[in-house]
């Protein structure tokens, strides 16, 4: 992250990562101009923004001009935007319309990289979310007191191959497995939901191993785990849990530990 950044652009999804996200700009000195696509969202992080614009997911072009208005040059994006949303009744207005209707395809890769692009004509430049959150990213090791067992083990380096497989055709980023078969693949659904349809096919000890793509961008759609993904995986009644070492965000990290530990569930970065 450049050093003679003062303003930044933050256009937050969901969940606590742009709040996470405003609150350390906020320690390095930065104002935040936030663009909330929800009211909870656009609520949170008035706190921690210079000012905060509520607009809908396809309002392109008011998110476009709010920000070069404020001056905007820098921008970081954080939070879930659900992809599912472009095959609902949503109104794009005409920026939108003219972004997507240049892409090959909705892969999550190729929106993210045409609305970058969009952005870096309008003369600003979208920064990643590892600068700002480098402490949230566990290095190799076991997280937890328990470790997989030697079936686990073998559960998690059979289904990292299958994730980062997956993850390369940006299908998604997560699989489910149990004595080496898959269960459930992460697609546009989400990890929660993967989760909750892999569990229902065995009554309990699933692993859940979840990777960064072979070429991830860490400007946006950095994998992430938190509390939520905690909770899926204690009523699934999962055993072990597998997350790609300095390349996945924990949010709440020491909740999430001792939501895994009551319940006899091991977290590994590997």
């Amino acid at each position: 992250m450049a050093d003679n950044i003062k303003r930044l652009g933050l256009i937050a999804g969901s969940g606590e990562l742009p709040v996470l996200l405003a609150n350390e700009a906020n320690s390095k000195g930065l104002n935040v101009i936030s663009i909330a696509f929800t009211e909870e969202s656009a609520k949170s992080l008035k706190p921690f923004s210079t000012v905060v614009y509520q607009y809908g997911v396809g309002e392109a072009g008011k998110i476009i001009k709010s920000l070069k208005n404020e001056g905007v040059k820098d921008i970081a994006m954080a939070g879930k935007v659900e992809k599912r949303l472009l095959f609902q009744n949503l109104k794009f207005d005409l920026k939108a319309i003219k972004i997507l209707s240049k892409i090959k395809n909705k892969n999550d890769d190729t929106i993210m990289l045409a609305i970058i692009s969009e952005l870096e004509k309008e003369g600003m430049r979208v920064l990643d979310q590892i600068s700002f959150l480098k402490r949230l990213f566990p290095s190799k090791g076991h997280l937890t007191k328990y470790k997989p067992d030697r079936r686990e083990n073998s559960d998690i380096e059979y289904g990292f191959k299958i994730a980062k497989e997956i993850a390369g055709l940006d299908i998604g980023q997560t699989v489910i497995v149990k004595d080496r078969a898959i269960l459930a693949v992460e697609a546009i659904e989400g990890t929660d939901e993967a989760i909750k349809r892999g569990c229902s096919l065995c009554k309990e000890g699933a692993v859940v191993v979840k990777v960064a793509k072979p070429k991830q961008d860490p400007r946006f759609d950095v994998p992430t785990i938190g509390i939520r993904t905690i909770e899926n995986i204690i009523a699934g009644k999962v055993s072990a849990l597998a997350i790609e070492a300095e390349k996945t965000m924990v949010v709440d990290i020491d909740k999430v530990i001792k939501m895994a530990e009551e319940n006899g569930v091991s977290i590994t970065a590997v």
